[in-house]
């Protein structure tokens, strides 16, 4: 599609090229008042894979529709929503969720028409600065991928710490890159001989040495880092702020204030040699905690997170339905509290959210199975993501 590839009066106002975790204010012009609109959007992400959306307006008395403002007759979504078009894209295909980090930006292609006219338009949303490098950590010791902002360093460092599943937070890292941040994205499970095949009883060595590794660079600023993770991740990251003086803040998402054993009934985490202190769960933690776990069990298992020596910031959907990350974080946030912390602490509690707890802004259809709804998992992400930033800015 052109630009504008209609001459009318027809118009869709638009930012020709925005940041992918930004908001727009996407308007249409030059419609007859009250008239109904159909206002579409559809990319192609960078897997080939096509995703779109629809809503129908009515067009107010100066013949404007304007999507920070109004809510659509009928569509995709539903209520005002300024960037529901872009997250509730739907698509046929049997995936789960937009690849948008293979390039540095996507096309989006808007569509308004009416009864009698229509305009097309096509936009450019960055999915992260061009001038990001990247590039594979595997060493006898360490596995990962690093990456790196434009521009001269040292820049302040991130460990960014992936899941029980052991896919790398590819957007996360490149979203962070772009905002200034080195991340050095740690692989703690997978097929390389420092790590194990499968998460269970990883060293926690490995992360201080990761650590170290990273704070070496010239390109890092090597006085503390921050560290985030979301799940098991987040977890862990909870138990490095505790252990690791190097950590100087934390951000965890989905995670848990607890540590737990690992899915094979081994421990979760080993230090010098010896099991961390641990429950042990069902095949989903949700149903130990909803059963009821004894005050004794968790404050043995609780993790020392009033030792960290920086900011924490969790963030929580109360829908989670992998396990019950609202009530597994308020362990962590009483226990900051009741040690009167030294440093700020927050914990996001968002309502309509699940599992997922990312990178504002991609298609959110397909994540329905670990909870929370399309909307409140793109409004946690839109409200997170500054804290997040703000949050390892300060470290």
């Amino acid at each position: 599609m052109s630009d504008d590839s209609h001459s009318s009066a027809l118009t869709i106002e638009a930012p020709s090229r925005s940041p992918n975790d930004e908001a727009i204010t996407v308007r249409i012009t030059g419609v007859e008042p009250g008239a109904e609109v159909r206002f579409e959007a559809m990319l192609v992400d960078h897997d080939g894979v096509a995703w779109s959306s629809y809503a129908t307006f009515l067009a107010d008395s100066e013949g404007v529709v304007d999507l920070s403002a109004d809510a659509p007759e009928s569509g995709s979504y539903e209520g005002t929503e300024p960037m529901g078009w872009l997250w509730s894209m739907a698509t046929d295909a049997d995936v789960r969720g937009a690849t948008l980090d293979c390039e540095p930006t996507v096309a989006v292609d808007l569509t308004a028409g009416t009864r009698n006219d229509r305009v097309e338009r096509t936009i450019t949303r960055q999915c992260y600065d061009p001038e990001v490098t990247t590039r594979t950590v595997d060493t006898d010791d360490l596995a990962g991928r690093l990456f790196l902002p434009g521009g001269d360093g040292p820049h302040p460092g991130v460990l960014l710490l992936h899941g029980s599943g052991g896919r790398l937070p590819t957007r996360t890292a490149q979203s962070l890159a772009t905002h200034g941040f080195a991340v050095f994205a740690v692989r703690y499970v997978g097929a390389h001989d420092a790590i194990p095949d499968e998460h269970r009883s990883v060293p926690l060595s490995y992360f201080d040495r990761a650590g170290a590794w990273f704070r070496s660079l010239d390109a890092v600023q090597s006085d503390s880092l921050g560290v985030m993770g979301g799940s098991r991740g987040g977890e862990l990251a909870l138990l490095l702020g505790s252990r690791f003086a190097w950590v100087g803040g934390v951000v965890a998402l989905a995670a848990s204030g607890v540590a737990w054993d690992s899915p094979s009934g081994e421990p979760g985490w080993v230090a010098d040699g010896d099991p961390v202190p641990h429950l042990e769960g069902k095949p989903i933690p949700r149903e130990t905690v909803a059963s009821g776990l004894d005050d004794e069990p968790v404050e043995t298992a609780a993790i020392e997170v009033e030792r960290t020596d920086g900011p924490i910031l969790l963030a929580s959907g109360r829908d989670d339905r992998v396990w019950p990350a609202t009530e597994l974080c308020a362990i962590a946030v009483d226990r900051l509290a009741r040690s009167e912390f030294d440093h700020d602490f927050e914990h996001l509690v968002f309502e309509d959210a699940g599992h997922l707890i990312s990178t504002p802004y991609a298609p959110l259809t397909g994540f329905e199975g670990s909870g929370g709804t399309p909307r409140g998992t793109a409004h946690a992400a839109e409200q997170s993501w500054p804290q997040i930033l703000e949050t390892l800015q300060s470290v």
